[in-house]
């Protein structure tokens, strides 16, 4: 068992957590906060609808390419320092984003949105495996998961009400405004896990990337995790057009349905936090695996024998609920193994995420195939291909256990 290294009581603080959760879901939150007011940034534009919708792929684009860079650079000049030169990129960003006068402009600030919003999603998981390992960091990473799960609720909400006042450049001030909140909660409560090394070059820190991707059970988790994701982000960017054209709900009875799938996330995070401790992550990890397995099966079943509202909605929040699960263990599992590099190895798993997410989304967006089928053929696939590869980790990790308990004997 990985002992943790550091814990702290002061960093256990509400205030931490929230800090990191929010800092985590900057991404999500970028995006989510500006979808309303699309038709809005068209029109003020004088752009067509579909492209302005390349703004949030050049979103996309800066997350996965900031990540990059983020994690090797917070190896090797410290973690507090990145951080506050992404969120600086953010907070500057939406002021660019809003002062936009063409689609050009807005698509080059939403690129830099990505890019700052990604210092989030790669630090907030490293620093907490600089302060902790093993079970106890995966307990820390629940309570991160709690605040990612409930942000994909708040966050259309607020972008709505932000669209009914019919200025679309408001939600890139209040995206800048959030960046500058970030940025001083930061400065005043992190400490630098990780500080600036002199000693080690930047290029070795980017090197690192090689030595993570050469290990077998960084492979094997990239596949479980990923997998697992692209069925959430399936639901995520599909679930409204499933349940609002097909299952005939109106959109403030899709957003109750969204918040309950989002709900069994906050619930899973929970009680792997509670439970952790006592049954360690790997049976953990297999309860996750196994559940999201079955809830992806049991919603094709459902919806070719019987369809309707429930045939979906019940194995979703199943799913959320296994994957919040899978994503603290798995985090926890592999980057602890590399703390040395914990900034490359959770840019590694990050962008691993949003490439499989991409590419479930993309993949449903060509279908044709009317009603909830395909949705639940998504889950299914990730669920089921998640778990098949979770199998052959828990080999390769209880192997490398044995051997080193051989070696030690």
């Amino acid at each position: 068992m990985i002992q943790a290294r550091n814990s702290a009581p002061e960093h256990g603080t509400l205030a931490f957590i929230v800090l990191l959760g929010v800092l985590h879901s900057l991404g999500a939150w970028s995006n989510d906060l500006f979808a309303p007011s699309l038709p809005l940034a068209a029109d003020g534009l004088g752009v067509g609808h579909g492209q302005v919708q390349f703004t949030m792929t050049a979103t996309l684009l800066g997350l996965a390419v900031g990540q990059l860079f983020h994690g090797p650079l917070s190896d090797r000049f410290g973690r507090r320092s990145v951080l506050c030169a992404g969120l600086t990129i953010f907070s500057l960003a939406g002021a660019l984003c809003a002062s936009a006068g063409s689609l050009g402009e807005l698509a080059a600030g939403r690129f830099l949105q990505g890019l700052g919003a990604a210092v989030g999603m790669v630090l907030a998981r490293a620093l907490i495996l600089d302060r902790w390992a093993g079970e106890e960091a995966s307990r820390m990473l629940s309570s991160v998961t709690v605040v990612v799960f409930l942000s994909p609720v708040f966050a259309p909400l607020l972008g709505g009400y932000l669209a009914s006042l019919g200025h679309w450049p408001t939600v890139f001030w209040l995206q800048g405004a959030l960046g500058v909140a970030l940025l001083l909660g930061a400065l005043s409560i992190l400490s630098d896990t990780r500080g600036s090394r002199p000693d080690v070059t930047v290029a070795s820190r980017f090197l690192a990337y090689g030595h993570v991707l050469r290990d077998r059970e960084v492979l094997l988790a990239m596949g479980c995790i990923g997998l697992g994701h692209a069925g959430l982000l399936a639901f995520v960017t599909n679930s409204a057009f499933v349940f609002v054209t097909y299952l005939g709900l109106e959109p403030a009875e899709f957003g109750i349905c969204f918040s309950l799938a989002m709900l069994g996330g906050v619930g899973g995070s929970l009680l792997n936090r509670r439970l952790v401790p006592k049954l360690g992550m790997l049976r953990l990890l297999s309860l996750g695996s196994l559940t999201i397995a079955l809830a992806g099966i049991a919603a094709v079943i459902l919806n070719v024998a019987l369809g309707g509202l429930w045939s979906m909605l019940l194995p979703s929040i199943c799913y959320m609920f296994g994957m919040s699960i899978i994503l603290s263990n798995a985090v926890a599992q592999i980057v602890s193994r590399f703390r040395h590099v914990a900034g490359a190895a959770s840019a590694v798993l990050g962008v691993n995420q949003l490439l499989f997410g991409a590419v479930a989304a993309a993949v449903l967006s060509l279908n044709e195939v009317p009603g909830a089928l395909p949705l639940a053929t998504a889950l299914a696939v990730g669920g089921v291909g998640s778990s098949v590869l979770w199998w052959f980790w828990s080999r390769s990790i209880r192997s490398r256990e044995r051997g080193a308990g051989t070696g030690t004997a």
